[in-house]
């Protein structure tokens, strides 16, 4: 029987993708950004901690309308270019192995309960940068899943798809590691004046407003108040949380929802990137603390 042993939120966002020394200019206060150092590296060493064996990645550029995507292939290999970003991230190789028998009972479990899943095995499914800068700094040996965030999945939703994973997870073998992929609040500044606001500082995020929400959401993480969490959804949305916050709320469905009671422990600072806000925030599920 398998077991889900941590849940996190892990922030992607394409400087970590770049030279140290890229990231330090970047930045524009000779610091680099906390998300690679120390926040990668306490995320790998808790996985080698808990002996970790797969990787769900809940992608929130994946963006599906009608049903809840899941990359079912038996492995994945080639280079990944950004539509997006391709100055940071060109020509990157990967390869690692896929989780088909999690990924048919995700679906199987899906079906069973009335969700609207699909299993899809076909290794050219086009990948996306949550998952690959994921996968390129947190992956040594592990099993890589990952699955898309439906646009027009309420919370509610997405909390049930998260219990499916549990169950799915339950009827396999495996020590699971569930990562929401994106930020917190994500709007962005304008062209005209997205370069004045490069700096990792939360002071350049968007609004004062959505600092203060992320940093509410924050505190109740670090409470484990995932109750209050979610019950403040309808709220939080009015900041545009990245992929509508399906992938915390995915992950927070697979270690209970609103029973759940882990507390976070904050991996990263909480940084900027171009207006949108960072972090990375784990969920022990054994009591545990994480790597410092």
């Amino acid at each position: 029987m398998g077991e889900i042993v941590l849940a996190a939120v892990v922030a992607h966002q394409p400087m970590v993708m770049v030279p140290e020394q890229v990231r330090i200019d970047f930045g524009g206060t000779g610091a680099d950004t906390t998300l690679v150092e120390p926040g990668y590296r306490r995320l790998r060493e808790t996985f080698a901690e808990l002996a970790v064996d797969t990787l769900v990645i809940v992608d929130t550029h994946w963006f599906t309308t009608t049903e809840h995507v899941i990359a079912g292939a038996a492995h994945f290999s080639g280079l990944y270019t950004s539509d997006e970003m391709p100055r940071n991230i060109c020509d990157l190789p990967y390869d690692y192995p896929g989780a088909p028998e999690l990924a048919a009972e995700w679906h199987k479990v899906g079906k069973e309960r009335g969700l609207f899943t699909v299993n899809v095995t076909t290794p050219s499914l086009p990948l996306h940068y949550p998952t690959i800068n994921l996968v390129h700094h947190l992956r040594t040996r592990e099993r890589v899943l990952s699955c898309g965030v439906v646009q027009t999945a309420s919370a509610e939703y997405n909390l049930l798809l998260g219990d499916a994973l549990a169950e799915a997870v339950r009827r396999t073998d495996g020590r699971v590691a569930v990562l929401g992929s994106g930020g917190m609040s994500h709007e962005f500044w304008p062209l005209e004046v997205i370069r004045d606001h490069f700096g990792y500082d939360p002071e350049h995020v968007i609004s004062q407003e959505a600092r203060a929400i992320d940093e509410r959401i924050l505190a109740l993480f670090e409470r484990g108040d995932h109750r209050a969490v979610i019950d403040l959804y309808p709220e939080y949305e009015r900041f545009h949380p990245e992929g509508r916050f399906a992938h915390y709320l995915i992950a927070a469905g697979a270690i209970g929802g609103r029973a759940c009671t882990r507390k976070g422990v904050r991996l990263s600072n909480y940084e900027n990137a171009v207006g949108t806000g960072q972090v990375h925030v784990l969920f022990r599920c054994d009591g545990g603390r994480a790597a410092s």
